[in-house]
């Protein structure tokens, strides 16, 4: 055996297939804890240009194998090897920082080393490896299709997810389970909206959000993570992509009251657990050193219901005055309408934040 290989009987994570376990409201993936639907919070939170950037990663590292592994007229030396592998460690590198994938123990330095190290210790299954029909470049090919999926698979949820999430779940009265099922059902029920998503991608069937997953289902036991004196029986899956994992731990995190939320301040997503219902994450708010969204959400809160407060009051006064002429019949019955109308449209302008308190009051002074 290779060094670095681990007995298949161990079932070692890799890229193309991990194994997590799910117990409660967690999941647990290699050893860290994390609540149902962080990692889809994550997701959701990766930037167009880091995917763009993979993608094109991936690209190389396919023309690479094609132009070099695979090209019968290149000699398949170390040189050769040496320059495939480097182009599959940079997509390889940009793949296990990304959530998910950060906190799987993979096997990092053979995978970097893979193409010298068969060269080296496995020569004859090399040789078949740089043949493009045997079996050895079929599974290679496997791995490689792999890599393109995860990008696909991230940019897929995201999009169908943060369209569910911003269009159907904002809107709902409680965070709970129960509600949640609503905003599911509102999206998959809008067919105009799936569609309008669908027309943005490439026909593709890695670009599809699916309502069903293939995943590999098992019973073990483990130490409960609140008392490792304890164990408990745990849900083992066995997943083959991330888009599956997603799948699952989005809609188990909505059945345990978890649910990503798009903050209203940073414009990030962040994770509402146990129907908790909050507009602002806790991260450090844009622009500021200390300040978390959180409290700067509160603020502009408590800002806003003072800002109402006050144009309502202006409102309160200018209307009154009015009210007060027609009484006296200062003023026509016209007049009254013309100017309580007025009055309104600049109410609304400052509600708005269209125009300033003290721009209000001016206006304000001249009717």
């Amino acid at each position: 055996m290779i060094e670095g290989i681990k007995p298949l009987s161990e079932k070692p994570n890799t890229i193309q297939e991990f194994t997590v376990q799910f117990f409660a409201d967690s999941v647990t993936i290699d050893g860290t804890v994390l609540p149902l639907g962080q990692v889809s919070a994550d997701v959701l939170n990766i930037k167009d240009d880091a995917l763009l950037e993979l993608q094109d990663k991936n690209l190389a590292f396919a023309r690479a194998v094609e132009t070099q592994l695979w090209n019968p007229g290149i000699k398949k030396d170390s040189g050769m090897a040496a320059t495939v592998q480097t182009k599959m460690n940079s997509a390889y590198d940009s793949i296990i920082i990304l959530p998910l994938f950060r906190h799987i123990d993979l096997d990092n330095d053979f995978a970097r080393n893979l193409l010298p190290l068969m060269l080296n210790k496995r020569p004859d299954e090399f040789k078949r490896l740089c043949d493009p029909q045997s079996m050895e470049a079929s599974v290679f090919a496997g791995m490689i299709k792999k890599y393109f999926l995860i990008a696909d698979e991230a940019v897929s949820f995201r999009t169908y997810v943060s369209a569910m999430l911003d269009v159907c779940f904002e809107g709902l009265k409680k965070r709970d389970s129960e509600h949640y099922a609503v905003g599911i059902y509102k999206f998959i029920s809008n067919l105009e909206l799936v569609r309008q998503i669908a027309d943005t991608f490439p026909p593709y069937p890695s670009f599809m959000f699916l309502q069903s997953r293939e995943a590999t289902i098992e019973y073990a036991t483990m130490p409960n993570p609140a008392n490792i004196k304890q164990y408990m029986i745990a849900e083992r899956m066995v997943f083959n992509s991330i888009g599956a994992f997603l799948h699952v731990d989005f809609f188990r995190g909505l059945m345990h009251g978890n649910v990503p939320r798009r903050c209203h301040n940073c414009s990030k997503f962040f994770l509402l657990t146990d129907g908790y219902d909050t507009r602002y994450c806790n991260n450090i708010a844009p622009g500021e050193t200390e300040r978390t969204c959180r409290k700067v959400g509160a603020h502009k809160k408590e800002a806003q219901k003072i800002g109402a407060s006050l144009i309502q009051a202006e409102y309160k006064r200018v209307y009154s005055r009015l009210k007060a002429r027609r009484y006296r019949g200062s003023i026509s019955y016209d007049d009254w309408n013309k100017q309580v109308a007025l009055a309104q449209e600049y109410k609304e302008q400052a509600e708005m934040g269209k125009i300033s308190e003290f721009e209000l009051k001016r206006l304000y002074k001249n009717i």
